[in-house]
């Protein structure tokens, strides 16, 4: 091989690299290309011994993120969600009736990653996790 066929050859090689460099840079994970609305299904609790199961139904109206979370017999509106689709960071609150009638105040926050959010869930001074996956 002559030294222009060498030439062209690591040339070419050179482009390819700047082209596979730049199209890695500029790719985004899927969790911050879908948004999280629709059904959801798992579990929360506060250690891996004690789960219940969960389910979340998320819909989009316009801008906002509205939706319903549902433990056993219950459900409840929410009454606060965000989602950042840069990050996949998603923030719900809701309001649940406790044993003796008072209101309890629910925060979750997480993150989502595909068909999947985790994440944590605090009420009072109880904390725990929690994992669904998209239905």
């Amino acid at each position: 091989m002559n030294i222009s066929g060498l030439l062209r050859r690591c040339h070419l090689r050179a482009i390819a690299m700047a082209l596979l460099l730049v199209a890695a840079c500029t790719s985004k994970p899927a969790s911050s290309n879908e948004p999280p609305g629709g059904k959801w299904s798992g579990d929360y609790g506060p250690d891996a011994d004690h789960r219940d199961p969960v389910t979340l139904e998320l819909r989009w109206e316009g801008a906002d993120l509205r939706g319903v979370v549902g433990a056993g017999p219950r459900s409840m509106d929410l009454s606060k969600a965000s989602f950042k689709p840069e990050t996949g960071a998603i923030s719900l609150e809701f309001d649940a009736q406790g044993n003796g009638g008072q209101t309890v105040h629910y925060t979750i926050e997480g993150k989502v990653e595909g068909n999947t959010m985790t994440g944590t869930w605090t009420r009072d001074a109880q904390r725990g996790d929690f994992r669904v996956t998209r239905q």
